[in-house]
């Protein structure tokens, strides 16, 4: 039986986590705290075979990675490549935020913003002056409205609005990985407006499964936030991806349908709801992520 690449070798495991600890450091700057950071530990066989199509799932998981490896070769390169240049050169302009005022509106919610800023500006400059008609002398200081976003800014805002909105919005095959991942990064910041970012965040996962290849941790963290968006709207979540900790047991949030459900995780090769349920009781972690999930 061919074994998983996710090795059960305590030393391999070891490597793994001093790897991730070493990363964690360079990023965060954590230094001789480091020592306290407890790491999420990793499912071992006997995890996996206590779990129903656990086993089975852990075996696949080779097959699975050469099956995406040989997707994404031949999606390279990808057939548009002055769209895929036009969406990582927008989205480095769009998302730039020195000019916001600390909101992070998100990607059309900046647009908007940009549209209003002549009007913001005027309105900010009469009260300006009505306050300083109003102050007593004393060195009271008028307002100042934040900075307008400058025109580039603008311009690159409205043009990446706009082919996030094309329907069916570009794939991988299209704009290739980098270019999909830049998509992504621009829906994930638009926290303006929560019907919106679920919207595009739905037409973004319908669009792999139209044109399959993105990275799973891409498509997971998409499905997340349709979920989270739907919980905090009082609706019952769609893929299956929220948990609860009630008295030191992990429960899956409300879901709207689990044979959907179960369907959307296969289409999308995610491990099955039963499986990831199991497993994060197993090593008590409702929330977070787990070294080999999909």
């Amino acid at each position: 039986m061919e074994r998983s690449p996710i090795s059960t070798s305590p030393r391999r495991r070891a490597k793994t986590r001093s790897f991730v600890l070493a990363a964690l450091v360079a990023a965060f700057g954590l230094g001789e705290t480091a020592a306290t950071v407890v790491l999420p530990r990793f499912p071992s066989e006997a995890d996996y075979l206590a779990c129903p199509g656990g086993q089975a799932w852990r075996d696949g998981t080779r097959a699975r990675i050469d099956r995406a490896d040989l997707l994404r070769r031949s999606l390279s390169p990808p057939r548009d490549p002055a769209l895929r240049e036009a969406v990582l050169r927008l989205s480095a302009q769009a998302l730039q935020r020195p000019y916001l005022d600390g909101s992070n509106p998100g990607v059309e919610a900046a647009a908007a913003a940009a549209d209003a800023a002549a009007a913001a500006d005027a309105a900010a400059a009469a009260a300006d002056a009505a306050a300083d008609s109003m102050a007593d002398g004393k060195g009271a200081q008028p307002r100042r409205a934040p900075p307008s976003p400058p025109a580039e800014v603008q311009a690159a805002v409205r043009r990446l609005g706009d082919i996030l909105r094309r329907q069916p919005m570009p794939g991988i095959a299209e704009i290739g990985e980098d270019g999909v991942q830049a998509l992504w990064g621009a829906i994930e910041r638009d926290r303006g407006d929560a019907a919106r970012q679920e919207r595009l965040a739905e037409a973004f996962l319908d669009t792999q499964r139209r044109s399959p290849g993105i990275a799973p941790f891409t498509l997971r963290n998409a499905m997340e936030r349709v979920d989270e968006l739907r919980l905090a709207d009082g609706r019952r979540q769609r893929y299956g991806t929220q948990f609860d900790y009630p008295e030191r047991k992990v429960v899956q949030r409300p879901i709207e349908s689990e044979r959907a459900m179960d369907a959307y995780r296969a289409e999308f090769g995610m491990m099955p709801a039963a499986l990831e349920t199991c497993l994060r009781q197993r090593l008590e972690n409702p929330y977070g992520f787990l070294p080999g999930f999909p």
